[in-house]
């Protein structure tokens, strides 16, 4: 979805006196606060006259209840939460909603609903993709057949978030240029990214693209590079690539927006004295 920039950088509209809520997990890693904080940043440049609203589910300030708190004394009439997460485990399921329905009972007028997380949205496969050329850009030619792709996961126990990180690597692998494409953690699921790199060494290939799926910088990066680094010392006979993270990047602000307008324009689910629960989740508490 290469379209006009011009085009694709206008501002989003949403319906008035909304409020959007943006979560991060949070990191004790000021890298990762910084990049979240910069990403939100982009959310409300394009989200025109929304209130937007940046917080953390643990680790980093502002909370949620703050973060509410705030959109509240904005004005807003409704609050969509955006959940600024790759996958729907258990943070997206289970505990934002959780603390957002906790939140949100000191303003029984204010109506709420979660976004979907970002998932396998076509702008995050685009700049996927990106990251992935911007690693290869001004290295010597090799063609696709003697080139791997890993992508790596942060991983769950939720079998839907991993369910889904493999249906990204599918998606990306239609573009990816690559001869061969893996998925691999580096943690809760399997495969390891180490017994993947073990794997990927012994095919012979001239070059392994090591791509973290991950939204920000911080130590999972970093390990994820030590781990790569360490096996390209004992293979170099083959070139090792670790690219970049995602973010901060506007294509992860804007399919955070989409995420949001298609939530806030669903039909409201009638569910009195119901809590939040997750996507598309309206609540009127």
């Amino acid at each position: 979805m290469r379209g006009d920039m011009t085009t694709r950088n206008a501002e989003i509209t949403f319906p008035p006196r909304t409020g959007l809520l943006v979560v991060g997990h949070g990191s004790r890693e000021q890298v990762g606060v910084d990049e979240f904080l910069a990403t939100a940043k982009q959310i409300a440049d394009l989200a025109g006259d929304a209130a937007v609203e940046p917080c953390f589910l643990e680790f980093a300030a502002p909370d949620i209840a703050t973060g509410l708190r705030t959109l509240v004394e904005r004005g807003v009439d409704r609050v969509c939460v955006v959940p600024l997460l790759l996958f729907a485990a258990g943070h997206a399921k289970r505990d934002i909603p959780a603390a957002v329905a906790e939140s949100a009972r000191a303003f029984p007028s204010i109506d709420i609903c979660q976004s979907r997380h970002l998932g396998c949205h076509p702008e995050i496969v685009e700049l996927s993709n990106r990251r992935y050329d911007e690693a290869l850009a001004g290295r010597d030619t090799i063609s696709g057949e003697e080139t791997a792709l890993v992508l790596v996961g942060r991983g769950s126990r939720d079998s839907e978030a991993t369910r889904e990180m493999r249906q990204f690597a599918g998606l990306r692998a239609r573009d990816a240029r690559a001869g061969r494409v893996e998925t691999a953690f580096v943690a809760m699921a399997e495969p390891g990214l180490e017994q993947m790199l073990k794997g990927v060494a012994s095919t012979g290939l001239r070059r392994v693209v090591v791509q973290p799926h991950l939204l920000f910088g911080g130590v999972l990066l970093d390990r994820i590079a030590q781990m790569v680094g360490h096996r390209a010392g004992q293979h170099p006979e083959t070139e090792w690539i670790a690219t970049g993270r995602l973010g901060p990047s506007q294509h992860v602000a804007r399919a955070a927006l989409d995420r949001a307008r298609d939530t806030l324009s669903a039909p409201p689910e009638p569910r009195p004295g119901a809590t939040v629960t997750g996507d598309r989740a309206l609540e009127k508490h």
